[in-house]
C-alpha cells in the first residue's frame, strides 16, 4: 500500500514538473511576437483599410494598438508565421516581401483556409482593425450623419428589392 502512494505521489509530481518543462522548452521552437510580426500585422492592417480618401489604418496607428494586445500575441505569431510559409511556397522570402498584389492574395487565402492559425490571426485583425479604424475620431468625423441609418426600420422588408 505504501509503494503505491509513493508512486501515486511521485507519479504527480513528476507529471506536473514534466508540464511545466514542456511549456518552458515549447517557446524555444515556437515563433514569438517579434519586430517582424508586428511589420506583418502592420502590413495587413494596411492592407485591409488603406483609406480610400481618408487617413488609413497605419496612418492612425491602429495597428499598433492591435500590436499592444498582449493576449493576441501568440494568436499573432502563429497567423504571421503561416503567411510567412505560404510566401516562402510562393517564392518570397516571407510575407513582408512580397508585392501587393501577392500579399492580397495570401490574406484571401488565410481567409479560405482551413488552417485555424491562419483564419483566426485574419478574422480576429479584421475584427479588431475595423473596429479601431471605423471608431476613431478622424473617421467617424468624416461622416455627418450621426443618427441611426434606419429610424423608422425596414417597413417594406417583406417585398422583393427594388
Amino acid at each position: 500500500m505504501r509503494r503505491r502512494v509513493f508512486i501515486a505521489i511521485f507519479g504527480s509530481a513528476l507529471l506536473g514538473g514534466s508540464t511545466i518543462l514542456w511549456r518552458s522548452l515549447s517557446s524555444f521552437w515556437r515563433p514569438g511576437f517579434d519586430a517582424h510580426a508586428a511589420q506583418t500585422v502592420k502590413a495587413v492592417t494596411d492592407l485591409m483599410f488603406p483609406g480610400d480618401g481618408l487617413p488609413g489604418a497605419t496612418q492612425l496607428g491602429i495597428h499598433n494598438r492591435i500590436a499592444a494586445m498582449s493576449d493576441l500575441h501568440e494568436m499573432m505569431a502563429d497567423g504571421v508565421g503561416w503567411l510567412d510559409r505560404r510566401a516562402k511556397n510562393q517564392g518570397g522570402a516571407d510575407f513582408l516581401a512580397l508585392d501587393e498584389p501577392a500579399r492580397s492574395a495570401a490574406v484571401e487565402a488565410a481567409f479560405a483556409s482551413d488552417d485555424e492559425d491562419a483564419k483566426q490571426f485574419i478574422v480576429l485583425l479584421r475584427f479588431y482593425a475595423g473596429f479601431n479604424y471605423y471608431s476613431h475620431p478622424t473617421i467617424k468625423s468624416a461622416f455627418p450623419y450621426t443618427d441611426p441609418p434606419q429610424p423608422e426600420g425596414f417597413a417594406d422588408f417583406q417585398d422583393p428589392p427594388r
